[in-house]
C-alpha cells in the first residue's frame, strides 16, 4: 500500500535516546487528517523535538469507502516510521482536535446529559462517542464528540491514556501562561487549518470562547471585529495575541493589524527548556502542544 502520509515537521535533538523513553513524556494532538507530537525529557525538563504527519488522503476515507484506508491505517504507518512510539513512556497525553464542542458552566452541568448538550448545538454523527473535560480554572465543562475510529485506534496504541479536547487544552494553556501577566481584557486568536479559535480573557477570567471556520484572511478579520463590536471592545485599545499557524508579516497578521492596533505573538512557556533544533519553529506555533504537560487535563 502506498504511503498514507506526508511529513510536515520532523525535528529531534541529537541527545534523544529511544532507550530512555521511560523518562520522557509524549504530548499528542491529532485529528482525522493529521497527528503531531512533542517529546519532553523530564530529567532535564527539556523539550527534545516535534513531529507532525499529515494524511495524503486528507478526507476521512472510512466515511466514504468502507474498503479505503482508515485512521488506524494512518496511525500504524506513522508508528512504522517512528517505532519508538510503542516504547513505554513516563507520561502520555492525547488531545483530539475537532470543531464540535460546547462549554457548560459547572453549576448547570449534568454528566448524564452530555449527549443532549452536544446535540443541542450540533448534528451529532452516529459514529462519534461523547466525552467531557472539566476545566478547573474556569469551573466549566467542555463537551465534545470523538469519532469511534479514533477512540479505538488510540486506545489500542496507548491503552493507559485518556483523550481530551484540543480546545480544552488551548483554554488552559492560555490561562496558565497569562493569568498573572494581564489585568485587562486581551483577545487571543489561535489559527488552525481552516478553523480558528477566538478567546477573550480578562486576568484569570475567560469572557468568551468560540471556534469559527474560515477560507481566507478576510473571514478571520470579519469574525474578530464582529465579536469585538458585540462585546463593546475597542480594537484601538484591546491587545491581540496571535498563536498557531500565523506569523508576523504574513497576509493574515498584516490584515488583522490594520484593524487591531496592538498585536503580539504568543511566547513559549518559560517553565521549560527547549532544544536548539526547535528554534526552527516560531514560538507561537504549536502553543497548546508545548503546554500540555502544564495543564491539569
Amino acid at each position: 500500500m502506498a504511503e498514507l502520509y506526508s511529513v510536515a515537521v520532523k525535528l529531534m535533538d541529537e541527545s534523544f535516546n529511544p532507550l530512555d523513553t521511560p523518562n520522557y513524556g509524549i504530548a499528542i494532538v491529532l485529528n482525522e487528517t493529521s497527528i503531531g507530537f512533542c517529546t519532553l525529557d523530564f530529567k532535564r525538563n527539556k523539550f527534545l523535538g516535534l513531529h507532525r504527519f499529515v494524511r495524503i488522503d486528507s478526507e476521512p476515507r472510512e466515511k466514504q469507502f468502507s474498503s479505503g484506508p482508515t485512521f488506524r491505517d494512518f496511525l500504524n504507518e506513522v508508528i512504522a516510521a517512528i517505532p519508538w512510539l510503542r516504547n513505554p513512556f513516563k507520561m502520555i497525553k492525547i488531545a483530539f482536535e475537532g470543531k464540535n464542542t460546547t462549554l457548560v458552566p459547572a453549576q448547570l452541568f449534568d454528566p448524564k446529559e452530555k449527549e443532549h448538550y452536544l446535540n443541542f448545538n450540533f448534528s451529532q454523527l452516529t459514529d462519534e462517542q461523547v466525552f467531557c473535560d472539566h476545566l478547573m480554572p474556569l469551573d466549566a465543562w467542555q463537551v465534545y464528540g470523538v469519532p469511534v475510529s479514533i477512540v479505538e485506534a488510540t486506545k489500542e496504541l496507548f491503552p493507559q491514556s485518556k483523550v481530551v479536547h484540543s480546545s480544552s487544552l488551548l483554554i488552559e494553556s492560555v490561562w496558565i501562561n497569562y493569568k498573572n501577566r494581564i489585568n485587562s481584557p486581551h483577545v487571543f486568536l489561535h489559527v488552525r487549518e481552516l478553523l480558528f479559535d477566538l478567546m477573550i480573557f480578562n486576568g484569570r477570567q475567560m469572557n468568551y470562547f468560540n471556534t469559527f471556520p474560515f477560507q481566507n484572511p478576510e473571514d478571520v478579520t470579519y469574525y474578530l471585529i464582529f465579536v469585538m463590536e458585540q462585546l463593546n471592545l475597542n480594537p484601538e485599545k484591546i491587545p491581540l495575541v496571535l498563536m498557531g499557524n500565523i506569523e508576523p508579516g504574513d497576509g493574515l497578521s498584516e490584515l488583522l493589524l490594520r484593524y487591531v492596533r496592538h498585536g503580539e505573538t504568543a511566547r513559549r512557556n518559560e517553565s521549560y527548556k527547549y532544544s536548539y533544533i526547535l528554534n526552527q519553529l516560531p514560538p507561537q506555533a504549536n502553543f497548546p502542544l508545548f503546554n500540555f504537560f502544564s495543564c491539569g487535563l
